[in-house]
């Protein structure tokens, strides 16, 4: 009979102390931020120009694209960013490239007006949205790399350390927001919230900073899989022309995912699944 050794409370929390738990949390605080900018800030400074309601309820349909964004994470999975991938790796330069995107967003909002220029302030949320979003995908696949498959107790405290990172970057970000709107407004800044975004766009500089000291491997194993199942595709079209390497790169990357989602779970668990991921999100 084997006799399960229970763990102190010292060992319990010890695993807290690995240097991994940090960079988990940084990657949490990266990934909940930007819902400060879309949510909280957006709505209060739509609110403060005298906009009403229902108009900033409409605004807040952005956020649904985080709904679905797993629709174009194997896309994300393949392509490569130039430069910056063979410089900081596959995960960093698409962190990095949307924090850019979200960046000079915060730039334009800073110039608009959205009384009189409304569509373009939602179009701009709308972008920052969608470049958060596809960050996301990176950020909980370089989270997940961080810890090998069988630490599992590394694993759970892992995913702990991700939600608190998450919120942490949710809630600091919206103390930041508010205390330096407040402030420029007693300063009798007129446009405080615009001068606002360029100080939550120097929190966006810090994250990428600290980004670079969260490690990614290089994705050795999964660049052969890919182009393993490439050639796989390849040889049952039975060419090996232009046009057959582009289809053959294409189903991989997309039919290729879904279908082994279903193999390995079954059409009803992985429906279940996609539909609870689904409604969770909405």
């Amino acid at each position: 009979m084997e006799i399960v050794k229970k763990q102190t409370l010292s060992e319990t929390f010890s695993v807290y102390f690995d240097r991994r738990m940090t960079r988990i949390l940084l990657l949490g605080i990266i990934s909940g931020f930007p819902w400060v900018l879309i949510g909280s800030s957006l709505s209060l400074w739509l609110k403060e120009d005298g906009l009403s309601r229902g108009t900033i309820g409409w605004a807040g349909l952005i956020f649904g694209v985080y709904a679905i964004n797993y629709l174009w994470a194997p896309i994300i999975d393949r392509i490569r960013i130039p430069w910056l991938t063979n410089k900081i790796g596959h995960r960093r330069g698409w962190i990095v490239t949307m924090q850019f995107i979200i960046l000079v967003s915060l730039v334009c909002w800073s110039v608009v007006e959205p009384t009189a220029n409304l569509a373009l302030v939602i179009t701009i949320g709308l972008i920052i949205a969608i470049a958060s979003a596809t960050q996301d995908i990176t950020v909980a696949a370089l989270r997940i790399e961080q810890i090998k498959e069988t630490e599992g107790t590394s694993m759970q405290a892992g995913a702990a350390m991700a939600v608190v990172g998450w919120w942490t970057g949710y809630k600091l970000g919206g103390v930041v927001a508010l205390n330096a709107a407040e402030y420029f407004q007693q300063s009798g800044i007129e446009n405080y919230w615009q001068t606002t975004f360029l100080v939550l766009g120097i929190i966006v500089i810090a994250c990428n900073i600290g980004l670079m000291f969260v490690n990614e491997s290089q994705p050795t194993e999964r660049q052969i899989a890919q182009g393993q199942t490439d050639q796989m595709i390849e040889e049952k079209l039975g060419s090996s022309g232009g046009f057959a390497k582009a289809t053959a790169r294409i189903s991989g990357t997309i039919a290729g995912r879904v279908i082994s989602f279903f193999k390995c779970n079954g059409y009803k668990i992985a429906l279940g699944i996609l539909s609870f991921v689904l409604l969770f999100k909405i």
